[in-house]
Formats: structure tokens, C-alpha cells, sequence
């Protein structure tokens, strides 16, 4: 007898959590004033990104500028939404991590273990970063020590979710069917241009796309086909 795929379908539950509080956080941004003709440091298209990247105290004023006090209080909303979703990924993470201990692999639950592990540390710099930045934006005087603590765990932080996406991936590979051929690709593609995308900031807002593609097709394969997400065991 079959058992029921509860672990297939509280994933997907996680992932759907995943995607609508990012849109969530997407729908707070719009309170923030429209980016002028200089743009962002870096190149960034929004300013909560663009903050996690900056490299000096006249970068904070550029994010934060021209309306400094509007735009901290839409920044500070913004935050709170983050520290939901980073519980959602979190979850996200080890739900997978254990889908991919249970694969008839002899390196599974090592390679399970190193993606929650890494997935979780990225979550720990997520809230550091968080805790970072809401300081930032309560001093009256912004040090370079200050930028510096929020670069520093924004780094730690997108290099650990990438190793932990690329790990995850494995979770799909090789299950006999199209959809989790695609799920992993889509898991690795986030991975690559999001690793490249350290180096070259302007390439992690790529990593969108695959991104929430590969969540949103497994959210639906979860709940529609929750068998081609399990592997086949003679």
C-alpha cells in the first residue's frame, strides 16, 4: 500500500508560503518613491537590494534619498515582511533537504544534510543582515562599520542559499520524468547566475525568473502530481 505524499504536499505548501510572501514584500516596494534618472548604486532596479549592497555611507543616502524619512519607514515595512519569508524559505529548505535524504543514494543524506545546513546559515545571515540594516536606518550618524556589517552577512547570505539551491536540485534529478528534469534545471540555472551574480550585481535580478518558475512549477506538481516528485522504489 502506497503511503500518502505528505511530505510532497507540505512542501509545496512551503513553496506556495515562499511565493506569496514575496509577492507581498513586492506589493510593500510600490510605497517607495519611483528611482530618479541616477538611478541605484550598483545598477539595481529596487532599492532593498540595492541597500543589501552598499559599499559606502553616501550609497545608504542614495537608496534612501531624495525623501529619506518616506522612504525608511516603507524600508522598515518591508523588513517585517522579510523576516516572514525568511521562516517560509527556511522551511522551504529542509522540507526539500529531507526529499532529498529519502533518494536511493549513498551520498543522500550527506548531501541533504549539507543543503539544510547551508540553507539554514543562509537564513541566519538573513536575519542578521535584517537586524543590520533596521540599525542603519535608526542611527543618526551612518558609519562605514555600519555598511560594512550589512554587506558582509548580504554576501554570506546569497552565497549559502545558492549552495543550498544547487544541492536541492539534486532532490529532482533523474526521477524519470520531465517536470522534476525542469524543477532541477530551473534550481541549478538560480544557483549559476546567482553564484556569477555576486561578482556581477547587475545578474542577480536574472535569477527572478528561474526562480519563481521553479517554485511555481513545483507548487503545482506538489498538489496535481505529487508522484513525480517521489521516487520509484522496486
Amino acid at each position: 500500500m502506497n503511503r500518502k505524499p505528505y511530505l510532497v504536499w507540505f512542501t509545496g505548501v512551503a513553496a506556495v508560503l515562499v511565493i506569496v510572501v514575496a509577492l507581498w514584500m513586492v506589493v510593500a516596494s510600490f510605497g517607495f518613491e519611483p528611482v530618479g534618472t541616477e538611478g541605484l548604486p550598483g545598477g539595481f532596479g529596487g532599492r532593498v537590494i540595492a541597500l543589501e549592497f552598499v559599499s559606502s555611507v553616501g550609497d545608504v543616502q542614495k537608496v534612501l534619498g531624495p525623501d529619506v524619512a518616506a522612504n525608511t519607514d516603507v524600508m522598515r515595512k518591508v523588513i517585517s515582511i522579510d523576516f516572514v519569508w525568511i521562516a517560509c524559505y527556511a522551511l522551504l529548505f529542509v522540507l526539500i533537504g529531507v526529499m532529498l535524504s529519502r533518494r536511493n543514494c549513498p551520498w543522500a543524506k550527506y548531501l541533504a544534510w549539507i543543503a539544510i545546513v547551508s540553507g539554514l546559515g543562509a537564513a541566519v545571515f538573513d536575519v542578521r543582515e535584517n537586524m543590520k540594516i533596521l540599525d542603519l536606518l535608526s542611527s543618526l550618524s551612518i558609519t562605514q562599520e555600519q555598511v560594512n556589517a550589512v554587506r558582509d552577512a548580504t554576501l554570506a547570505k546569497w552565497t549559502l542559499s545558492f549552495v543550498s539551491i544547487a544541492v536541492l536540485a539534486i532532490a529532482f534529478m533523474e526521477l524519470a520524468n520531465k517536470v522534476a528534469f525542469w524543477i532541477a534545471t530551473l534550481f541549478i540555472l538560480t544557483s549559476l547566475v546567482g553564484l556569477f551574480g555576486l561578482f556581477n550585481h547587475r545578474l542577480l535580478t536574472l535569477i527572478t525568473i528561474p526562480l519563481v518558475i521553479g517554485l511555481g512549477l513545483l507548487s503545482v506538481t506538489t498538489f496535481m502530481w505529487p508522484e513525480k516528485l517521489r521516487e520509484q522504489r522496486p
